[in-house]
């Protein structure tokens, strides 16, 4: 997974790991993510992004609309995990169960069926989401 910033664009920098002795060797300074389902009450919908804790509280503070509005005018237009009420509900689908078929002469018989963990690929804009 890369390690940046959906909605402000920070990522990884290097920099030195310098010992006692001065020896200097290279390393990354990785940002602090953290992948959040966030609620926006002006569109009733659930968004999951993956954000810096920065990021998070500057979201606090502003409101999430006003922050990702703010986002969207600096360029930031990244694409998101947008949940509905039909991917929710398809969620709750996940794994075995037992599905009962009817033929055509009208005999019942059933089969296992697997529905797959990756149920919801719904990834959009989120300029799409805002409007």
């Amino acid at each position: 997974m890369s390690k940046i910033c959906q909605l402000t664009g920070k990522r990884p920098i290097t920099g030195n790991n310098v010992s006692h002795s001065n020896r200097k060797t290279k390393r990354r300074f990785c940002p602090n993510l953290q992948t959040k389902r966030i609620f926006i009450p002006e569109v009733n919908t659930w968004i999951k992004v993956k954000l810096s804790s920065k990021a998070l509280r500057t979201m606090d503070k502003l409101g999430s609309y006003t922050f990702l509005k703010q986002q969207l005018a600096k360029g930031f237009d990244p694409s998101i995990w947008v949940e509905t009420k039909s991917t929710q509900a398809t969620e709750a689908k996940r794994g075995y169960r037992r599905v009962a078929v009817t033929d055509h002469q009208g005999n019942k018989s059933f089969k296992i069926t697997y529905e797959p963990e990756v149920v919801n690929d719904r990834r959009v804009k989120l300029s799409s989401v805002l409007k």
